[in-house]
Parts: structure tokens; C-alpha cells; sequence
């Protein structure tokens, strides 16, 4: 079954950048959210709701099966005729297993002393798992503006209930029950939007099963794994510290909000532009070096500022009230850099699914392994490290895997020179510009300065880089 047969018009910042904005305004409330509960809310009531969201983000993973992925990675019609030729029983397996993650999730919540109602927490579950799809089913057919309407929609009113809960006009339940109404009109609107698609392909060969059938495999392993590893270790220390201190812990490895995001839109964009028609693996390769060579431009100045302004981060924005975790922050920050490139990206176009899902299972095995002597040694940072570890080895075996597919030396993947370039002006910049902030300003106008600049410099970056017609 070929991947992507219709041609990807548009640059590669544009696709990835519309990709991104869909993306960015849920991220976005969910930090203001985080913000406005951190520094309002007892520690204990703050932990146990970011335990329901960590709980969610890996059975969420684990419900949806990689089927958002699979989705993106073929052709609007391709993905319409294998939903149509599935059976009526794969439909209700399918159907089935979400129904059963949505109750595991209430009974654990309902377990665990949650915040909210389990029954609202299932439900909230079962939601979200057909909007994950069709979204990525609209994403694949380029309805860019209507997904991103409803994004921001939901984003809207997921703020809006967040501040009528920190001004204490409802109560945490009927928090849930508001966004609960909002997932079901943006489910009803991308359920249209399905509707409105192209009509889909001929029932597929009975040859060609077992090829998607692998695919699919793979996609929904890599896709558990890079979830269990992201979150697993915040899932188990909600289970065993007491809801004060594992928000501590929570906001100290905190991921920064739109690195993930940034990386997720701009692989996105790459799969749709690998597709392309004609393309060579040097044209792919040669995109993907100037991928990373603008995501460097980006993610190297705000790793470097967030090192250099960790202490006023956390004193401005959880007022001082989480300082002890800024020892993790730095230790989980170390990992930032590699955000500035995909490393999976190539690896995913060809359907190296079993190369994928081993480097993630490496990922994961290895973190597991390092976190007891490492905490041992270290604590709560050691903890941090060991995760930090264990991505910079599964960037190894990545880069390792890609250089043989396409028969390079594994040096040729990456555009090193610009990097150091890229590095080192952002450590000196940065750097001196924190010195000086920090001498003459107090904390918080010392932190606004640093990031309006920081704001101005990236802007540049994608300014020049449109200009440039990336």
C-alpha cells in the first residue's frame, strides 16, 4: 500500500507551523491552567490533579494504539478505505478496548483519591480518543483552518472553567463536566469535517493486510513506549509519594510545554513532505538537515535560557513556592537539545516500525535500569538523569539505523557545524545577557526583559526562515 500519493504543496515551515498552531493553543491553556492552579492551590489539591493528567496522558496513549500516527501516515482516501474495509468485529474490538481503558482509568481515580468524579474521568477518556483520530484524519486532508478553529475553541473554554475554578465559582467536578461539553463539540466537529472527505479507495488485496496490519503493530508500540517513557516515571511516583511532594517533582521535570510540540508538528510536516512525488532520499535527507539546521535556531536559545533564568522561572511563575525543584529542572533540561532534531522521522517514511519500537523499548529499558542506582547516588535528580541518559542513547542507535538505511556515514545526518555555530552564539547571548539582566533588575522585570528578547530572537528566526522559503 504506498504512503502518501498526492503531492504535499506548500513549504515544509508552513505545513509544520499550521501543525503546530492547532497544537499550540490546547498547550497553551493547559500551561496557564498549571500556572494559575501551582500558585493558587494547596500543594496537596495541585498534586492530585496533576496526577489525573499524567494517568490520563499514558492510558490515552494506550487507547488510541498508534492509530493517529498510522493515520498521518497515509493519504486522506487510503486511510478512509481501511476504515472501511475493517469488519464490523475489528470495529467493535476497537470500540471495546477504549471502553476498557475508560473504566481502568475511573477505577484508578476513583483509587487514588482524584479531584474529579471516576465516572467523569472515563468519559473524558473515551472522548478523546476518536478526537486524537479525526484530527489527525483532518491534519492528513490539509482542513487546517477548521481543525484550528475548534482548537482554539476548546482552548477558550478549557481557560475559561480553569479561572472560574481558581476564582472558586464552581467546584472540580463541574470543572470536568464543562470540558466534557467541549470534547463533545469538538468530536461532533470533526466527525463533520470526516464526513465531508474524500470518498475512499477499493477494498484492500488480502495481500495487503498483513503489510498495514505490521505497520500499524509497530506505530502502536513506538507510540506506548515514547509515552510509558515520557510520563512513566511521574505515573509511578504518583502512586507512591504523597500528593505534596510528587507535585514537586512534577513541576521540577516538567516538560517545556512546546518543545515536544514543536518537534511533533514539524515530524508531522516531514511525513507529509517525504511523500511528495519524485523525491530522492538525498532530497529527504537534505530536508531533514534543514529541519533541524531551523529547530536548532530555536530550541539552542531556550534551552540556554532556561538554565540561565531557572531561579526567576520558578520564583516568578510558582512564586517561590516550588524553589526545591529547580535542582530537577536543570537535570531534566539537559535533554532539550536534542529537540532540534527528528530523529525518527526518516525511519518512519520507509516503515522501519521494528527499528523504531526497538529504540524506543531501549529507551525505556535502559531509564528503567539507571533510575535505582542513580537515585541512590544522586535522589530525586537521579531519577531525572537517568531518563536524560537513556534519550541521548536512543539518539545514538536512531542515527546509527537511519546512516545504514540510506547508506551515509551517520555523521553526514546531522548539520553539525551550524549546531556548534548555533550553541555556542546562544550560550555567550544568553549568557551575558542574564548577567547583566540579574545585576541592574529585580527578579520579575529581569525575566520579562530576558524573555520579550528571547521572543523577539525566535520570531527573527522564523521570519528569515519564511523569507528563505523553508
Amino acid at each position: 500500500m504506498p504512503k502518501l500519493e498526492a503531492p504535499t504543496p506548500g513549504t515544509l515551515l508552513g505545513t509544520s507551523a499550521a501543525i503546530f498552531l492547532i497544537r499550540f493553543f490546547p498547550t497553551l491553556a493547559s500551561v496557564v491552567a498549571l500556572v494559575w492552579l501551582a500558585r493558587t492551590m494547596p500543594a496537596g489539591y495541585y498534586g492530585r490533579y496533576q496526577s489525573f493528567w499524567v494517568q490520563w496522558q499514558v492510558l490515552h496513549a494506550v487507547a488510541c494504539l498508534g492509530l493517529p500516527t498510522l493515520v498521518l501516515t497515509y493519504s486522506g482516501a487510503q486511510a478512509r478505505g481501511l476504515w472501511q474495509a475493517a469488519r464490523p468485529a475489528h470495529r467493535a474490538a476497537l470500540a471495546g478496548w477504549v471502553l476498557l481503558l475508560a473504566g481502568g482509568f475511573a477505577g484508578l481515580q476513583g483509587w487514588g483519591g482524584s479531584a474529579f468524579a471516576p465516572w467523569q474521568a472515563g468519559v473524558f477518556l473515551a472522548l478523546h480518543v476518536p478526537i486524537a483520530i479525526l484530527e489527525a484524519y483532518a491534519l492528513g486532508q490539509r482542513q487546517f483552518r477548521a481543525v484550528a478553529a475548534g482548537s482554539v475553541g476548546y482552548a477558550g473554554l478549557f481557560m475559561l472553567a480553569h479561572g472560574l475554578l481558581v476564582n472558586k465559582v464552581i467546584a472540580s467536578e463541574q470543572l470536568l463536566t464543562g470540558l466534557l461539553l467541549a470534547s463533545a463539540l469538538r468530536l461532533g466537529a470533526l466527525g463533520y469535517l470526516a464526513g465531508r472527505g474524500p470518498a475512499g479507495m477499493p477494498p484492500l488485496a488480502p495481500g495487503a493486510w498483513p503489510a498495514v496490519r505490521g505497520h500499524w503493530a509497530h506505530t502502536a508500540f513506538n507510540d506506548v513506549v515514547q509515552v510509558l517513557f515520557r510520563w512513566v516515571d511521574k505515573l509511578a511516583l504518583n502512586l507512591l509519594l504523597p500528593a505534596a511532594l510528587f507535585a514537586l517533582y512534577f513541576n521540577g521535570t516538567l516538560d517545556v510545554p512546546f518543545l515536544p510540540l514543536l518537534l511533533g508538528a514539524a515530524g508531522s510536516g516531514l511525513l507529509l513532505h517525504f511523500g511528495a512525488p519524485g523525491l530522492t532520499d538525498a532530497e529527504r535527507l537534505a530536508t531533514l538537515r534543514a529541519a533541524a539546521t531551523l529547530l536548532g535556531q530555536l530550541v539552542f536559545p531556550l534551552c540556554c535560557f532556561l538554565l540561565f533564568f531557572r531561579c526567576e522561572l520558578f520564583g516568578v511563575v510558582f512564586a517561590h513556592r516550588y524553589d526545591a525543584a529547580v535542582p530537577l529542572f536543570v537535570v531534566s533540561s539537559l535533554v532539550v537539545p536534542l529537540r532540534a532534531y527528528n530523529f525518527t522521522a526518516l525511519l518512519q517514511h520507509k516503515g522501519q516500525g521494528r527499528r523504531i519500537s526497538r529504540g524506543a523499548l531501549l529507551d525505556l529499558v535502559l531509564a528503567l535500569a539507571l533510575i535505582y542506582p542513580l537515585y541512590r547516588l544522586l535522589g530525586l535528580p537521579g531519577v531525572a538523569l537517568a531518563f536524560v541518559l537513556s534519550t541521548y542513547a536512543q539518539a545514538g542507535y536512531y542515527l546509527r539505523h537511519t546512516a545504514r538505511l540510506l547508506r551515509v556515514p551517520w555523521v553526514s545526518l546531522v548539520p553539525w557545524e551550524a549546531w556548534a555555530g548555533q550553541l555556542l552564539s546562544a550560550t555567550l547571548g544568553v549568557g551575558l545577557g542574564h548577567g547583566l539582566l540579574a545585576a541592574w533588575l529585580p527578579e520579575r522585570p529581569a525575566l520579562l526583559a530576558g524573555a520579550a528578547a528571547l521572543g523577539l530572537w525566535l520570531a527573527g528566526q522564523l521570519w528569515r526562515a519564511r523569507r528563505a522559503g523553508q
